[in-house]
């Protein structure tokens, strides 16, 4: 049984082997958080031009736009099936709702199937190989916090929480071309006082290229590189369970559990940490049982150094059709990882928390950016899925990607009804729709019943808001702004 880490096992980090440490880092808090600019002044790293190549063939371009093409293709027959749906006395709709009935039930029973797979190996020990454990554990750790703009206290708690955490560690910042100086000035007083490695951008050039410079800039001998968001707070033993899976000589990336600073500030708040619950401990848990998780969280994750610098520039450079990319960075180092044979993994028990945005209008700008890099790197990862990962090409092209475009005329027709005939919504499609939501997350019935009130917000969330950004993000993939800065 995993063990579960309070928000306080953090907040209280005070056993008495470490009572110096935290002691310091008090003590100097107030020095930190209000740096003299002149005391702390370092020169300024003088911006490098990224040397990695753009990875744009004209093949793979022309793959990218037809699988792009062929989602299209998937939405306009559902949204022809809605056109037909009286034709030939409704026989065409009744099998179309079957057949989407049936891809829900096959997808719910593929997650049981995985989960019960990673059941059993962990009842029989072979999550993780004996030999070697130990050299895991003593292994170099490089941290890269890649930070911009962020706020001076946030950032003080996180590089905090990773100076407190344990393990053979080395940490290193990278500014991202801040124009917030107080947020400056406390990563030098951090560098000062607890050597930490900085690097300044002159202007802000995006995170990729933070991780870039920072791997092939600032590491040195490192065995393993950890990366956190800026507004991350690690739990203490966060590192050494994240690298634990590395004893497996497969297993290539890690990416830990994410919880939620401000989970009971509203509804929203509640509604998306049942949200986040699912994502990680069912769908990563379930991909995590074949070594196959998709995405690597950009709050906490690790690789193996050796194999990450050997993708680091390809990773830098990535393109969809020959423009580069800017954001969704995690999924698409991940898929870079899967893409070259390595397991990649969920260790549920590395926990770090973090806030998600408390308005409607913020979590949404936030989704809109995430469905646009889902699109993007699920065609990506169809690419390559087929020839190296068979389960993960099914997962992606039968229910990850297809489902949403699919299922396009079948919420025309729920989101009509509702609108012209609600007695009838009430009365004959609600419980319809009631029914697939079920068999939809049918495995959180049995593996999170305490979220099951934030799941039923989610599930009503998701086909009012949700849903209809998947749509818009198919015909704005290409759109590159991060949304949310």
């Amino acid at each position: 049984m995993n063990t579960i880490v309070t928000k306080s096992a953090y907040l209280d980090i005070t056993p008495k082997t470490r009572a110096g440490g935290v002691a310091l880092l008090e003590q100097n808090r107030a020095a930190m958080m209000h740096w003299s600019e002149a005391e702390t002044a370092q020169p300024r790293a003088t911006p490098v031009a990224p040397a990695h190549t753009v990875y744009a063939s004209k093949g793979r371009i022309f793959v990218e736009r037809m699988m792009y093409f062929s989602l299209f293709v998937v939405l306009g027959a559902s949204v022809y099936v809605f056109t037909q749906q009286h034709a030939w006395g409704g026989k065409i709709w009744e099998v179309y709702n079957r057949v989407y009935f049936l891809m829900l039930l096959g997808y719910t029973w593929f997650i049981f199937a995985l989960l019960l797979v990673g059941e059993r190996r962990k009842r029989r020990g072979q999550i993780y190989p004996l030999e070697g454990a130990q050299a895991v554990q003593n292994a170099k750790i490089a941290v890269i916090v890649p930070s911009y703009n962020e706020s001076a206290e946030l950032l003080y708690k996180a590089i905090r929480s990773v100076i407190l955490a344990d393990g053979n560690k080395e940490i290193m910042v990278v500014d991202d071309g801040s124009k917030d100086e107080r947020g400056k000035q406390l990563m030098r007083a951090f560098a000062r006082k607890f050597n930490v490695k900085l690097h300044f951008f002159e202007h802000n050039r995006g995170k990729r290229h933070a991780l870039h410079y920072a791997v092939t800039n600032m590491i040195n001998d490192a065995d393993f590189v950890v990366t956190i968001d800026s507004d991350t707070v690690l739990d203490r033993h966060a590192f050494t369970r994240l690298i634990a899976p590395f004893a497996d000589p497969r297993v290539g990336a890690v990416t830990g559990d994410v919880q939620l600073l401000n989970e009971k500030k509203n509804w929203l708040t509640r509604m998306v940490g049942a949200y986040y619950w699912i994502g990680l401990h069912i769908y990563k848990e379930a991909q995590s049982s074949l070594g196959m998780v998709v995405c690597c969280s950009g709050c906490l994750s690790s690789y193996r150094a050796k194999p990450l610098r050997g993708i680091i520039d390809e990773f830098a450079g990535q393109t969809f059709f020959g423009e580069p990319c800017t954001h969704s960075e995690d999924r698409h180092l991940t898929n870079l990882m899967l893409k070259n044979k390595w397991r990649v993994m969920f260790a549920p028990d590395a926990v770090s928390y973090t806030e998600t945005p408390s308005t409607v209008r913020g979590f949404l700008k936030q989704q809109q950016r995430w469905k646009r890099g889902y699109v993007r790197e699920s065609i990506y990862t169809l690419t390559y899925a087929w020839r190296v990962r068979p389960l993960l090409f099914l997962e992606i092209l039968l229910w990850e990607l297809t489902i949403p475009f699919f299922s396009f005329g079948l919420m025309l027709a729920l989101m009509l009804t509702i609108i012209t005939n609600p007695m009838f919504f009430v009365h004959s499609v609600l419980p319809a729709w009631l029914t697939f939501m079920v068999v939809r997350y049918l495995p959180m019935f049995f593996y999170g019943k305490r979220k099951i009130p934030g799941l039923l917000v989610y599930m009503l969330f998701y086909d009012v808001f949700l849903y209809w950004q998947s749509i818009y993000a198919l015909f704005t993939v290409r759109n590159k702004s991060w949304i949310t800065r």
